[in-house]
């Protein structure tokens, strides 16, 4: 029983999209699949699907792609709206995410906690000298424009930084619930 992780699949991408449907069957393996899967929730329920249907078990988390709602997409969920869909989805498929209760690993090095987290971002990662709320700016000054800041909604909140404060809110509360020194894997 092997325990692995993988991110930033963009299916977007027909190799990528190709070299997931030619993944071979782990029957007794796990895996971790930390964002980035799709822009688009039909690409992402299947790429769900199929994962679910050639591992034991799934766990997913957001990455900002998963999280975009793009102008010319049918689906129009955003912010939280859309990442409710796409737990909704993985639910659907046995798939584990941040809102559901924490799992052990049963394999080799137990007794690990499989935590999937997420928090967001918030634009604390800046020079020191730029205030943190002058830091879009500051990018944007230096020519440095995400698209999250086009695509990626923070609703219901005001501000993805919000977002993010609720997120790690949210997520210290589960990480306080573990028992204590539980050796996790986040």
């Amino acid at each position: 029983m092997n325990l692995y992780a993988i991110s930033d699949l963009h299916l977007n991408h027909i190799a990528n999209w190709n070299a997931l449907q030619n993944l071979p069957t782990f029957p007794e393996d796990w895996l971790i699949v930390a964002g980035d899967v799709a822009e688009n929730i039909v690409q992402f329920t299947q790429a769900m699907l199929l994962l679910s249907e050639r591992f034991a078990q799934v766990f997913w988390t957001p990455g900002n792609h998963d999280l975009w709602t793009l102008p010319n997409d049918k689906f129009t969920a955003r912010g939280v709206f859309k990442y409710t869909q796409l737990v909704a989805i993985c639910r659907k498929c046995g798939v584990l995410t941040p809102e559901d209760p924490f799992v052990q690993w049963p394999g080799a090095g137990s007794p690990y906690w499989i935590v999937p987290t997420f928090t967001l971002y918030d634009y604390s990662f800046r020079p020191e000298n730029v205030p943190l709320e002058a830091a879009l700016d500051w990018a944007q000054e230096t020519d440095v424009m995400c698209t999250d800041e086009v695509v990626l909604y923070p609703d219901p909140f005001s501000s993805r930084a919000e977002w993010c404060r609720s997120r790690c809110q949210y997520s210290e509360q589960r990480l306080l619930a573990l028992p204590n020194q539980a050796p996790i894997i986040l």
